[in-house]
């Protein structure tokens, strides 16, 4: 009797890479897929709902996209910025394209600005193009800002040199700080 192999299929793509986390309370496996972006999709960063950032002199920086979902009392810079249902900001936030649907207490610096349905925003927003929608709740002064490096997010620590904008060396951030009340 002649046996003869069949030759195994090749996949046409490589499956996204997995990565097991045992749940150790429970002795249950999970499974989280995660795919790989590749080099030229931008990636976007999340702080969760579980998280709260506290501090004096906190600034978040983030070079891509930023969705937040939890409570920050810092100022924050990114190139496009998600404020979530959810989400509290107590600080000055600066990004290029900003989108609340949350509550932020400080002053507001993007090239484009949209406040959606349920926002709460209480500070002044500087923009050069801002959309409010119908159930938006805005307290402060708006500004028209017809140059947009006027309000460009500090994406590198003030002193480093910024690849994409050399020439801002000691330059400080456009963004004013936001003075935190103290309790007591």
């Amino acid at each position: 009797m002649v046996f003869s192999r069949k030759p195994e299929p090749v996949p046409v793509e490589a499956p996204a890479p997995q990565l097991r986390r045992m749940d150790r309370g429970a002795g249950v496996e999970k499974q989280h897929l995660h795919t790989v972006a590749s080099a030229g999709m931008a990636t976007q960063s999340v702080i969760g709902n579980d998280l709260s950032i506290e501090g004096d002199a906190i600034t978040i920086r983030c070079k891509g996209s930023l969705k937040v979902l939890g409570n920050i009392q810092a100022d924050l810079h990114s190139r496009e910025l998600e404020v979530g249902k959810e989400a509290v900001i107590n600080g000055a936030v600066a990004a290029e394209t900003i989108d609340v649907f949350g509550r932020v207490n400080g002053a507001i610096m993007g090239t484009h600005v949209v406040l959606h349905a349920g926002a709460e925003v209480e500070g002044d927003i500087h923009s050069h193009l801002l959309s409010i929608e119908q159930g938006a709740a805005f307290d402060g002064r708006s500004r028209r800002v017809r140059d947009p490096s006027e309000i460009a997010p500090q994406l590198e620590k003030p002193g480093l040199p910024d690849p994409a904008r050399p020439s801002n060396v000691g330059v400080p951030p456009a963004v004013p700080t936001y003075s935190y009340p103290s309790a007591g």
